[in-house]
């Protein structure tokens, strides 16, 4: 169930190994409830959805909750996240120390979600989101989705999630107990909308004062990726599927580059696996030189991730570069390089170079 306890070794150019030693949990909630507000990427979207990683926006911290119609908030949720699926996510954080969170947690974030689902009106997300950043929240979601097509109807599909239950539960902690755990496991394989996660972060410190953190989801299991996908829109997709979609989206320019595109790595790679997103398709291949993730994604409204931010040294670095020498994008550390169609086909050739160098390289 758990991740290893440690020691984590780093390499220094110097000395050689160093270890970084497993940390007796955080001093305080608020440590853990800051980290994660301020690097969301500890929520690792790309264990909770391998083919099309979850992105993260945070909408607010100690966000009030009512306790019924008409009443003013009766509690608060660490925090509110929202995906770019426009999936509501709320996130409680415990120590494991903390003797509630075995048994009393789950019902509290349920309970949570279930009134939110309830009390809270349309557009209330987006008004969270606006306060958290003081200004409208358009070009945010716009970073986020990686499109103006893709971020299209946000807030509506957010309202629209909320109010089907459509919404992600997370526990994070320092340790999770094995009776959260088991909780967590079976509601997220029984529950048709909701998913309910379990994630561990683990803190180390090496004895120069650096720090290192190990963020691992417990129970983002296949058989539960697949109860959901038949009742909350998201669907794996077909290659048929996908094209149909991106001829319907795209000019025939733009149709034939990624027809082009998708002709080449089918020929270069290992394989390639089909998205499960609810708006639109995407293909990801895959090189098992590389690793078990895939260095590109494209989606059938033409857009490209780069995922440098994912994939493991030397790869990461290579595609980091390549997104600022090739399309003059700043390398992202939380999230993949996102490349609209009209950037990246007229730099096509050269885009396939990178990949045929990454691949020579492996």
């Amino acid at each position: 169930m758990s991740a290893p306890s440690g020691p984590i070794f780093f390499k220094d150019s110097v000395a050689g190994l160093k270890p970084f030693a497993a940390r007796d949990g955080y001093a305080t909630e608020d440590e853990l409830q800051r980290l994660v507000a301020t690097h969301p990427e500890l929520l690792r979207g790309d264990q909770i959805d391998p083919e099309d990683p979850r992105r993260w926006l945070l909408l607010g911290r100690e966000v009030g909750i009512p306790g019924g119609a008409g009443q003013g908030d009766r509690w608060s949720i660490d925090h509110i996240f929202i995906d770019h699926g426009a999936i509501p996510t709320f996130v409680e954080v415990k120590r494991s120390s903390d003797a509630r969170i075995r048994r009393e947690v789950v019902g509290q974030l349920i309970e949570y979600a279930a009134n939110a689902k309830r009390y809270w009106a349309e557009g209330h997300l987006k008004r969270l989101c606006r306060e958290l950043l003081k200004q409208e929240p358009d070009a945010a979601v716009r970073a986020l989705c990686g499109s103006d097509e893709a971020a299209r109807d946000f807030w509506e599909r957010a309202d629209a999630n909320l109010r089907s239950g459509n919404v992600r539960l997370i526990f994070v902690a320092d340790r999770i107990p094995v009776e959260l755990y088991e909780m967590a496991l079976f509601l997220n394989e029984q529950m048709t909308h909701t998913e309910v996660l379990a994630i561990e972060i683990r803190p180390y410190a090496a004895p120069c004062g650096a720090e290192a953190f190990v963020p691992h989801v417990l129970n983002a299991t296949l058989q539960a990726r697949e109860v959901k996908s038949g009742s909350s829109g998201r669907r794996k997709w077909t290659e048929a599927e996908f094209f149909e979609d991106a001829r319907r989206r795209l000019t025939p320019p733009g149709f034939d580059a990624v027809r082009k595109l998708f002709e080449f790595v089918a020929k270069t790679a290992s394989g390639i696996s089909w998205g499960t997103g609810a708006q639109r398709g995407s293909f990801n291949p895959k090189y098992t030189q590389m690793g078990d993730r895939s260095p590109i994604s494209i989606f059938s409204d033409g857009t490209l991730n780069m995922n440098g931010f994912w994939m493991d040294a030397p790869y990461g670095q290579a595609l980091k570069a390549a997104a600022q020498g090739l399309f003059g994008i700043t390398a992202n550390e939380r999230n993949p390089e996102v490349v609209p169609l009209s950037t990246w086909m007229t730099r096509q050739e050269a885009l396939q170079d990178v990949l045929m160098r990454l691949l020579d390289s492996a």
